[in-house]
């Protein structure tokens, strides 16, 4: 009997799992049945096991040797067994990939004869626990001749509860545990998250410092309000002269300094961060469809037949995942300096965070889709599944997109999309991306948390998962300052650590018209708010109480209304009145008394 000896090989990258036979004819006459089995526990770690049967389709056709190649280097406890045989395996471990390979003791020969080994491991990199949420990440077998069929279940521990996301869809669910059928996975990971909300307790250190021998006055961007995080501040020391928001909705906050003055500003803060995006209230600006230095859709390179009809956010998305290749030395090379997007296009096989944000801005402003890009703080357990590109602190970058069915923007991650091989981070994003700023009008300002330094290298950001907490409602104060024209104008002042956005109204009554206004009002800053008067004392001032009502609750000033006519002009308009009136009635009086000395002369 003549005998070929084949090897097989399986591919995982990173948390995907891929099946890549050697391209030899004798390999494809196998029938393979996979059952996978993911159980994990309390602690985060998970059991992986792996069950395979393979019948010989041929009698002159058997495998002696089989590998996985793994895009995981959190494994230990790797049992391999064959025919109940235990082997130990050769393992060997790359930058972000784990090899396990070894022969097959038994020699399995023979027509519809079944071979049967079993691997086996311990991993961290399949759930990540956050406060209260889990994110698990399957990988997928991707599918190949040799696969007849696979079955993979997942058990969780009983107290999780149900999962806010999970695809595809299970088969069958049994209480803690979820069954997949081989046509429901096809070559698809399975992605689960667990938990609706996440809440992280933040400090971040900001280094300011005035070299000049005049005061100046230099911002800091403080971490906003997105369509899926909510931000608390729950202090910050010093106070600023002022906070504000910018185009984008970052949240300003302004120091004046005096000459050769150093001063650390101290932000303490809690951060939400919601599974769902909430609508946006307003439409988004156009400046973000337009072109620039760094997103520069304009040069050439962007005109080139691959990209013809790349144009949708999903294929744009799709096309950056694929084209870009993730540079792991890149940073530790050079101190990265921002590229233009064609010449991270041009350059993709050494792309880093920012490179995939920016060819995404780029080529969805070309098709005409709002975008932008964010920085922020990603939570990585694993930096080589989930790099985190930014030298300053532990900073990542990302793009999102303006969703005009959903009205809201909606974030995507291409760079871990492309070095997890597969998870899906466009249909869905985890609970570890905490924005720290929106470049939307300008690719570069204002600067992140963790990138205001003094010289020194210092560790500035600290963000850890806690339990929920509850935020407080946004309380105001309303002051009112003048009358402008046919206008009250007020003062709102925001004394809470919490943004309000969202509705003001004055109802209408005798003196004021009903005014309506959208205020958008950081933590600790105040906005101003007009009210429209239907009419206004002759001469006298009135003064009105004026009820404000802001986030449904009511907030109660006096204002003084007046005449909208200079006062010297009323005084000149009733001294001509009267004057008009004196000589009239004189005249008048002469008439009469010519009249009457007429008549009775």
């Amino acid at each position: 009997m003549t005998k070929l000896s084949v090897a097989l090989y399986i591919f995982l990258s990173l948390c995907t799992l891929f099946l890549r036979p050697k391209r030899v004819e004798a390999i494809a006459k196998f029938n393979t049945i996979y059952q996978i089995n993911y159980q994990v526990e309390e602690s985060g770690n998970t059991h992986v096991n792996f069950v395979i049967s393979q019948r010989n389709n041929l009698s002159v056709v058997y495998a002696t040797d089989f590998g996985i190649s793994v895009n995981e280097t959190k494994l230990k406890n790797i049992k391999v067994k064959d025919e109940g045989i235990q082997i130990t395996p050769d393992v060997l471990k790359t930058l972000n990939q784990t090899t396990i390979s070894f022969p097959f003791v038994s020699k399995i020969v023979g027509k519809d004869k079944l071979h049967n080994f079993t691997i086996e491991y311990d991993t961290t990199d399949i759930a990540t626990k956050q406060g209260n949420t889990w994110q698990i990440d399957i990988p997928r077998l991707e599918q190949d001749e040799n696969v007849s069929d696979q079955i993979v279940t997942l058990t969780v521990p009983p107290e999780f509860t149900a999962p806010a996301y999970i695809d595809p869809k299970p088969d069958i669910v049994n209480g803690n545990i979820y069954y997949f059928s081989g046509k429901k996975v096809g070559n698809k990971p399975i992605s689960a998250i667990f938990g609706k909300t996440q809440y992280y307790r933040g400090k971040i250190i900001y280094h300011l410092q005035n070299n000049e021998k005049e005061k100046v006055q230099t911002d800091i961007a403080l971490p906003p309000d997105t369509s899926y995080q909510t931000v608390y501040y729950e202090k910050l020391e010093p106070r600023p002269i002022k906070i504000y928001t910018d185009n984008d909705r970052n949240i300003l906050a302004t120091y004046l300094l005096n000459p050769n003055e150093n001063l650390d500003v101290n932000l303490d803060l809690v951060i939400k961060l919601n599974f769902n995006p909430s609508q946006t209230l307003t439409q988004p600006s156009e400046e973000y469809l337009k072109k620039n230095s760094i997103w520069n859709f304009d040069n050439s390179i962007f005109s080139s037949p691959e990209l013809k009809n790349i144009n949708s956010p999903k294929s744009i998305y799709d096309f950056v995942v694929d084209k870009m290749k993730y540079d792991y030395g890149k940073i530790n090379r050079q101190r990265p300096v921002r590229s233009p997007a064609a010449e991270s296009l041009i350059n993709y096989v050494s792309a880093i965070c920012t490179d995939f944000t920016d060819v995404y801005v780029s080529l969805a402003r070309r098709s005409g889709i709002y975008a932008r890009e964010l920085e922020g703080y990603a939570i990585s357990e694993n930096p080589d599944l989930k790099p985190i590109s930014l030298t300053q602190d532990v900073l990542h970058a990302w793009p999102e997109y303006y969703d005009k069915e959903r009205a809201t923007w909606i974030q995507i991650d291409p760079t871990w999309a492309n070095t997890t091989r597969g998870i899906d981070y466009f249909n869905k994003l985890d609970f570890n991306h905490v924005v720290f700023v929106i470049h939307g009008s300008q690719p570069e300002y204002p600067v992140p948390a963790g990138g205001y330094k003094n010289g020194e290298k210092t560790k500035d950001i600290s963000i850890e998962p806690i339990d929920e907490v509850t935020f407080p409602t946004p309380v105001f104060k309303v002051q009112f300052i003048k009358q402008e024209g046919g206008e009250l104008l007020f003062s709102v002042s925001n004394l809470s650590g919490v943004s309000y956005f969202g509705n003001a109204k004055v109802n209408s009554d005798t003196f004021l018209e009903t005014s309506e206004q959208i205020m958008d009002i950081p933590p600790y800053s105040e906005k101003s708010f007009r009210v429209r008067s239907k009419k206004q004392p002759f001469i006298s001032i009135t003064d009105l109480k004026v009820i404000i009502y802001i986030n449904g609750q009511p907030y109660e000033s006096t204002a003084s209304l007046g005449s909208v006519t200079a006062p010297g002009l009323i005084l000149a308009g009733i001294g001509g009145v009267l004057g008009i009136t004196f000589i009239g009635s004189w005249g008048l009086h002469l008439r009469r008394q010519r009249q009457k000395t007429t008549l009775y002369r």
